[in-house]
């Protein structure tokens, strides 16, 4: 992903295919008093940003399932027990 873009908020109204236009490359972040107000990204970088979140996410439980089960914290079972537990539960 690339830098932002940094501009001010009134650039919304004066410029506005503008800030639609540099959306589609890089993230906007629009400013209102010289501090960032908002930022404004496409919606194909937010899904990119949603699906790294999750990837991150499930990598750090993996991590710390792995973490537990090296440490004795979490039962280790193997795959015909987890079959009988599924077996077992009505649906």
């Amino acid at each position: 992903m690339h830098l932002p873009a940094i501009m001010p908020i009134s650039a919304m109204r004066k410029r506005q295919q503008d800030v639609i236009a540099q959306m589609k490359e890089r993230p906007v972040v629009l400013t209102q008093h010289g501090e960032a107000f908002a930022v404004l990204v496409s919606p194909q970088q937010w899904e990119e940003l949603i699906e790294r979140l999750e990837f991150l996410e499930d990598s750090l439980d993996a991590i710390e399932i792995k973490r537990q089960i090296e440490a004795g914290e979490e039962p280790v079972k193997d795959w015909a027990e987890i079959e009988a537990e599924l077996n077992d539960v009505p649906a």
